[in-house]
């Protein structure tokens, strides 16, 4: 191996590290910063909560709205939270405030069981309510010509701003890379 070829095998591994943290960060970055997964929190959402939840988390439905939900809750052990979430009709039947408190407001509509959702999914979708309530993921879209409507379709838009940062530094080294590559005299031997 030559030595122009052992420089660009580096640079080459160089670069792909670049990119893989670049993108890791990115994906980081649009799951909310490690305070649950929102991507995999709305797929979860869709799956288990939406037949009863509004989307937009401010309107209720057969359900609550879910604006605000860890506030209500903050009273109580965040575990209290966990088991309401898994199993609404045990927390009502051991006479828990709070869930005695929504089943008077909502019955005869009771939440169904979730018994095999993990602390991290519960935590996954929470982060997902928040998101949407604060615009990060999945803004409702306004029609066009109401209030706001460049508004919400610009809080749909990802920055991409680190990622496309990382690709110019990335097209620049190979950009270099080449250039010496280019330059260098070749000689066979």
């Amino acid at each position: 191996m030559t030595g122009s070829q052992l420089f660009i095998n580096r640079i080459s591994t160089v670069v792909l590290l670049l990119l893989v943290a670049v993108l890791s960060f990115a994906q980081d970055a649009a799951d909310g910063g490690g305070a649950g997964n929102m991507q995999e929190g709305k797929t979860l959402f869709r799956n288990q909560c939406a037949t009863c939840h509004n989307r937009n988390m401010k309107d209720n439905m057969t359900g609550p709205a879910l604006v605000g939900t860890q506030a209500r809750w903050a009273a109580y052990p965040k575990e209290d939270l966990y088991n309401w979430i898994r199993n609404a009709p045990a927390m009502i039947s051991a006479g828990h405030p709070r869930a005695v408190e929504l089943w008077n407001q909502y019955k005869p509509n009771q939440m169904q069981a979730f018994p095999n959702l993990t602390d991290a999914q519960i935590d996954n979708i929470l982060a997902y309510v928040d998101g949407v309530v604060a615009g990060a993921i999945d803004a409702p879209v306004k029609v066009v010509g109401t209030p706001d409507a460049g508004a919400a379709t610009a809080a749909q838009k990802p920055n991409n701003t680190p990622l496309f940062i990382a690709l110019a530094i990335i097209l620049a080294i190979l950009a270099v890379v080449l250039a010496r590559i280019i330059s260098t005299p070749y000689s066979s031997g």
